[in-house]
Formats: structure tokens, sequence, C-alpha cells
């Protein structure tokens, strides 16, 4: 790859840009970012060939796709990936690295000052994800990729408020430059429309691994059972290991990602329960399925103490927020069934989508920090 002439931004992300969050977030915000005439270079690690129909689009937008072949899995092809990036990474005014493997690959570069988006405490959730031994051994390791990030980058964007103290408490250092952008939804395509009139029915949407808690998911689906009747379908990715969630529901389809736009608007609500137990990690997170659920005008059932959405639900009751405690399951139950009875509800769940989910704002914000980083370095 060419790495004379210098690019405005480079965008590094070690997720593939044709399926789940690399179509849902990554696509989409560089196509806003595009139209802010920078000179844009994209690094993704694909697990299959890119269509033609991709990169002609990223041509068009004007944007330079450096596509890499994803690798085997496990520490060793992460090890790789991290040494290809930072052979890979160009001359740039600013480089917007997608979490902390991306983060110190760029840092390591030495290629202009460093944006580190953090996605998560990706150490935690890796070890909650896959609790293996061999990942438990590792979560030091990987607590020191979170350190490199923190004391290496200019800049720093997350997706909750929520993670801010929990990264203050356990690095010395953070960077100066910080933004908030939640998960966020493109809401020309999200859009809202009026609840369904053909009974209740339960939406669980893309990947559910074992982060998420389908113990308690399927204790809310019962005890809301008892006071509605209600239909619960999976709208399941084709690549997903799991064929079954055991929350009761009475039908599964695949669907793509690209595809919810369509799917979500005719269901009553969305559920993504995660794990209680989950630690530091569930300050950190803000599942894309929420912000889609959300635009499209659908409340959503979720945990406590996920990210910010404590708060965000309360201010615009739209939705359910689930404790564990049998008494929070049946009012929670109880809850639902008479926001989906509110003509109001699906006006006040687009308020809190457009409030605080919204990419063309999320794109602003990066911009800015952007501008921030670039002048700080010069």
């Amino acid at each position: 790859m060419q790495k004379i002439d210098q690019f405005d931004l480079t965008y590094v992300t070690i997720d593939s840009i044709a399926e789940g969050v690399g179509s849902s977030q990554i696509s989409p915000l560089i196509t806003l970012l595009s139209k802010d005439d920078m000179k844009i270079n994209l690094i993704s690690f694909e697990k299959t060939s890119p269509s033609n129909e991709m990169k002609d689009y990223f041509m068009s937008l004007g944007v330079t796709w450096n596509f890499q072949h994803f690798g085997r899995g496990g520490l060793f092809g992460g090890i790789e990936r991290l040494i290809r990036l930072r052979r890979e990474i160009p001359n740039s005014k600013v480089i917007h690295a997608r979490s902390d493997i991306p983060a110190v690959g760029a840092i390591n570069a030495h290629q202009g000052p460093v944006l580190w988006d953090v996605r998560s405490l990706w150490a935690d959730q890796k070890v909650l994800i896959n609790e293996s031994l061999l990942n438990k051994t590792l979560y030091e390791p990987f607590r020191k990729l979170e350190g490199i990030a923190a004391q290496g980058s200019l800049g720093m964007s997350t997706l909750t408020s929520a993670v801010i103290p929990v990264l203050e408490s356990r690095n010395v250092t953070l960077p100066s430059f910080r933004t908030v952008v939640p998960t966020a939804v493109n809401l020309q395509q999200f859009k809202s429309s009026p609840m369904i009139t053909t009974g209740v029915r339960a939406l669980f949407s893309g990947t559910y691994n074992s982060y998420y808690d389908m113990d308690l998911s399927f204790q809310f689906m019962q005890e809301l059972g008892k006071i509605i009747d209600v239909e619960t379908h999976w709208a399941r990715p084709a690549e997903s290991s799991t064929l079954q969630l055991n929350v009761g529901e009475s039908k599964i389809f695949i669907s793509k990602q690209s595809e919810m736009w369509r799917v979500i608007p005719d269901y009553s609500f969305g559920v993504s329960i995660c794990r209680l137990d989950a630690g530091p990690s569930l300050s950190a997170a803000m599942p894309t399925k929420i912000a889609e659920f959300l635009a499209c005008g659908r409340p959503v059932i979720v945990n406590k103490g996920l990210g910010d959405l404590d708060v965000f639900i309360e201010e615009f009751d739209a939705g359910v927020v689930l404790d564990g405690t049998k008494k929070n399951l049946v009012e929670g139950a109880m809850k639902l069934a008479h926001i989906l009875k509110d003509s109001g509800t699906s006006e006040r769940c687009r308020e809190l989508a457009e409030k605080y989910f919204n990419m063309e704002t999320g794109a602003r914000k990066y911009i800015n920090l952007y501008s921030q980083i670039i002048s700080s370095a010069h």
C-alpha cells in the first residue's frame, strides 16, 4: 500500500465491514465522514472476500479501502493482525482506532496522533464471552493493551458516560480530548412507525452470546405471558453458532443486520438483557440492537447497569430495566403491558433515539474531536 501521501483520516478496525457491526456501524459512519471532504483511508479485516459492489461503493465515496484477510482466530491470529496493522497504517493527520488492538497497532505505527475508540472494556468482555482457562490466564496481558491505548492515544471516545470513571480508576492516565458517542443508527433508514395492532410480538434480534442472560430473558417472557398473550421470535444471523435461545421462541428466521430496519416495525418490543454479573464491562456496553429498536419506535427490555440505559429509559419511559429480583420481574411485566397500550410510546422511543443514538450527531462529534486532536498535535 502507498504510504507517501498523507491521509486526513485513517479508520482502523479488525471487524469485517461486510457483516454485523461493520455493516451497521462502520460503513454508515464512513459514508457520513466522507461527506466532510476528508481524504479517508479505511483498514478492515475481512473473513470473506468483499463483493465488487462494496468495493465500488467505497470507491464512489472517494475512500481508499485497504481490506486485509482476517486470518486465523485465537491469540496467535490476534498477534498477527496487530503486526500487520502496524505495517499497513499510512501517515495520517489522525488515526481513528476502533478498540484496543487497533489502538495499540496505531500507536506503534507512529504515523499520526491516535483516537482510541473504546468500544467495550475489551479484556473483561473477552473473558466473559469465552471463559476458557487460556482467556483467564491472558486477562492481565489483554488489560495491558488497554493501558497502552490509554497512555499513547491523544483522544478518546466511549459508548457511554458510565465507563469513564471505570477507565479513570484503572489507568494512570487517559487522553485529554474526549467525547461520548453511543452506538448509533441511521435514522433515515430506521424510521419510526406506529405500533402493530395484531397482537403483541417480542423480537430477539442478532447475535446472543454468553454475555447475554438468556435465563433472565426467559423468566421475563414467562412473567409477561401471565398477563398478556405474547408471541416470541428470533431474527437469527446466518453466522450465529447458536441455533436456539430457549426463551420460548415460537419462530426462528434468518435475517441479515442490513434487513433489520424492515423487520423491527412488525414487532411490539425488543429484548436485550445482558448478564448482571458481567462486572465493570457492563458500564461500557451499548448493543446496537437497542438503538435500532428505539429508532423504529419500539420499547426495549434491558438489564440494570447496562451503559447509560438506566438513565435514558427512565427519561423517556421507553422500556423496562430488570435487576433480576422476582418483584422486579413482576413489576417489569406489568409496566411493559402498560407501555404497549400507551399511544405515545412509539413517539417517546423515537425521541430517545433522536437525542442519543443519531449517527449524524455521532459523526459531527467525531469530526470535532479529530479537529481538536489535529490542532493539538501541531
